[in-house]
């Protein structure tokens, strides 16, 4: 499988929002409004079944009602950046939306406009019954047209944890929820513009060494990399003729015996996922006097 084989994979699977992370979260503080744990916990629980009922009938209509304008969005340009048809796509995995039956309640909280669900138990996915097993699931909401509305979830697996796992099967509560890393956020990024259908798929893999390095396409800025490998799929993908793609370039400490690099490449994705893609553009910063930002052509012929 080439270099975006496993990714490509990984990107169909966020379009169900699933999540996976190894990250653990903090304690509730006292709700900011006039809401109770009680309601708050009724009132995003009917939310989500709503979500995931609408999933379950593969209804498009019901999806788009009950998910954020930013999880849409977000979903969409994945969807046609992998030249894949949308909504039909969004409903063509056998990954399904996490049931809440026989989970256990451990945390609900909301900051500002958003606020999030987090259970203990056996994640079922519709996966073989020996797969599920005892994980944390955490459900994220936003505050929406004067509604709450489902965002995405998160499943935090425990197998590497077993102390943390060994106090949540006896009914503790785990020194993890007083952290206050994962503390809802108070606000939601702005949705990102609708991205163009592109005529090819595309991927890019940044290797960075010494410098944060953002990459910038398709009206799309990208997340800083630093000191890291970072390869995905180019949302909007690549059109026949004329293409750019900037890179704003910033240098951080390098770490102890390392030597400042940043590699660039794209590629054009074929459709088999098993053959290495074509590479269409491949940049390398300078030793000395490394731009600050530059924007480099990609020609695509037909």
């Amino acid at each position: 499988m080439d270099l975006f084989g496993i990714f490509i994979i990984h990107v169909m699977r966020q379009i169900f929002l699933l999540l996976l992370g190894f990250s653990l979260f903090h304690h509730p503080s006292p709700l900011s409004g006039q809401t109770s744990d009680a309601e708050l916990h009724a009132t995003l629980e009917k939310v989500y079944l709503r979500w995931r009922e609408a999933m379950m009938r593969k209804d498009a209509q019901a999806w788009a009602a009950s998910i954020t304008r930013y999880r849409q969005t977000v979903i969409r340009n994945l969807v046609v950046s992998e030249r894949r048809k949308f909504p039909d796509a969004v409903f063509a995995s056998e990954v399904q939306p996490p049931a809440l039956v026989g989970l256990r309640l451990l945390e609900v909280q909301a900051v500002g406009p958003t606020a999030h669900l987090v259970y203990f138990g056996k994640i079922d996915m519709g996966q073989d019954r020996e797969l599920v097993r005892d994980n944390l699931l955490k459900l994220k909401f936003y505050r929406e047209d004067n509604g709450w509305k489902y965002d995405s979830n998160r499943i935090i697996r425990l197998e590497n944890v077993p102390e943390v796992l060994k106090e949540l099967r006896e009914g503790k509560r785990p020194d993890f929820l007083d952290s206050p890393e994962y503390t809802p956020p108070g606000s939601m990024p702005p949705t990102p513009p609708l991205c163009r259908v592109p005529d090819h798929r595309a991927g890019y893999k940044l290797q960075t060494l010494g410098y944060e390095t953002i990459i910038s396409m398709n009206g799309i800025d990208y997340e800083p990399v630093e000191d890291a490998l970072d390869q995905q799929v180019l949302i909007g993908g690549l059109v026949n003729g004329h293409n750019e793609i900037t890179l704003k370039i910033k240098p951080v400490p390098v770490p102890e015996g390392g030597k400042p690099s940043l590699q660039f490449r794209v590629y054009i994705l074929g459709n088999d996922p098993d053959k290495p893609g074509t590479e269409v553009l491949r940049w390398q910063a300078p030793e000395t006097d490394v731009p600050a930002q530059i924007t480099l052509p990609i020609e695509v012929k037909p």
